[in-house]
């Protein structure tokens, strides 16, 4: 044979030498999750007569594996307050590690065929849930490839979102300016009309002239003659935006604001500068909104297609939840109702959570003052976590209907 012949057996005995699976040795981690599989299996069929005998052999097996047997000094698996004690277990050698090891895994293995029926079962939910949601996704862009398709709903070109927050921004420069130079002039000294005694040179001097226009905008409520009205340009320019936002729709609050504004501008109000940022918040957003073709943006619109994203993050935690407990072996029949109550609640329940946001002060998110793209992504977490969610509901109803006090006779909450 030769040389040649010889390197290319070595080779391919290498290459099977290499490839032949290896033992595993398990880490206190994995023993400790798997023990903590092991005992939740059991507390959920121990309630079961068709399984007490065997759950009971079970228990057996797991005690003598705790205690130190004949001629041990350390348990095969070593226990310190209830949990595996890592230090211990590491010092065993690893032969004894993987024969406790292939014990604990047999003994899940038989949990988990005693438990077949519900997993089983959390199967068919599973793939319920995921037809669910392949059908609603499927649904939702159909929808608004559709929407788009037919133009029934025509989005902001650049050139009008640019004419309207370039008419935005310069009205909000104008009125800083305003304010500034308010800020500076000082105000003109009262003329006295009588002379005062001991200084006969004021009973000569001339009333003071009228001060000059300064485009400055008074508090409202408090007469001042020195100062004609505000700039005409501003007022000017606040027409044309209110022309130019009269094309499209906008949210409630965005139109209040800017009512409030052009009140407040024809009362020559110093107020209009807080009304004005709180109102260019809310326009930004709403010009953002509407240059997202993609989504329903239009009130009451967006108030569905909240809904629609809270229903599908419902469903996306409930892929989530379900997957867990299979893994873990530890799907109940009896959580299906439950399951089902969230989907039918998340499409209403978040929504709603999002309408007592301000109402309830617990947070400082602004729905109003968001683009559609922000509370989507807030209606999809919601849903996603909605026990959560309604555990929010719950907290805002206490806040505005608190429970009755344990004197009142009334138990209901």
């Amino acid at each position: 044979m030769s040389i040649g012949s010889h390197i290319a057996e070595w080779l391919r005995l290498f290459r099977t030498w290499s490839s032949m699976s290896r033992p595993y040795t398990p880490d206190s981690q994995a023993v400790s999750q798997t023990l903590g599989k092991i005992d939740a299996m059991k507390a959920q069929l121990g309630s079961t007569p068709a399984h007490a005998t065997r759950i009971g052999q079970i228990d057996a097996t797991l005690t003598a594996l705790k205690t130190p047997q004949e001629g041990q000094t350390i348990a095969d698996l070593p226990m310190k307050h209830g949990a595996l004690d890592t230090d211990e277990w590491d010092k065993k050698s690893q032969p004894e590690q993987r024969n406790t090891w292939t014990t604990l895994d047999d003994l899940h293995k038989e949990l988990r065929c005693l438990n077949a029926a519900a997993l089983k079962c959390g199967t068919w939910c599973f793939v319920i849930v995921s037809g669910l949601l392949l059908l609603m996704v499927s649904a939702y862009l159909c929808l608004h490839r559709a929407d788009v398709r037919t133009s029934r709903y025509t989005p902001l070109t650049p050139t009008q979102s640019i004419g309207i927050l370039q008419d935005a921004h310069f009205l909000e420069l104008q009125l800083a300016a305003l304010k500034e130079a308010r800020n500076r002039t000082p105000e003109a000294p009262a003329a006295s009309s009588q002379s005062t005694p001991g200084n006969p040179d004021q009973s000569h001097k001339k009333p003071a002239p009228p001060a000059q226009t300064t485009g400055t905008i008074q508090p409202h409520g408090q007469a001042d003659t020195t100062t004609r009205p505000a700039h005409p340009s501003i007022k000017t320019r606040f027409e044309d935006l209110t022309k130019s936002l009269d094309s499209i729709s906008l949210p409630y609050e965005t139109i209040q604001l800017l009512g409030t504004a052009s009140a407040e501008l024809e009362a020559e109000d110093i107020t209009i500068h807080l009304t004005y940022q709180e109102f260019l918040k809310h326009l930004r957003a709403d010009v953002e909104s509407l240059n997202t073709i993609y989504f329903w943006t239009i009130p009451p619109w967006r108030w569905l297609e909240l809904s629609l994203w809270a229903t599908m993050g419902c469903l996306v935690g409930l892929l989530f939840y379900i997957a867990g407990l299979l893994k873990q072996g530890l799907f109940q029949p009896e959580d299906i109702p439950m399951f089902g109550a969230e989907v039918l609640m998340a499409p209403i329940v978040v929504p709603v959570v999002f309408f007592l946001f301000n109402l309830s002060s617990i947070s400082e998110f602004a729905p109003s003052q968001s683009s559609i793209t922000m509370n989507i992504g807030v209606a999809f977490v919601l849903g996603f976590a909605i026990r959560r969610t309604i555990g929010i509901l719950d907290l805002i109803k206490k806040r505005i209907l608190p429970d009755p006090s344990p004197g009142s006779g009334n138990p209901r909450t």
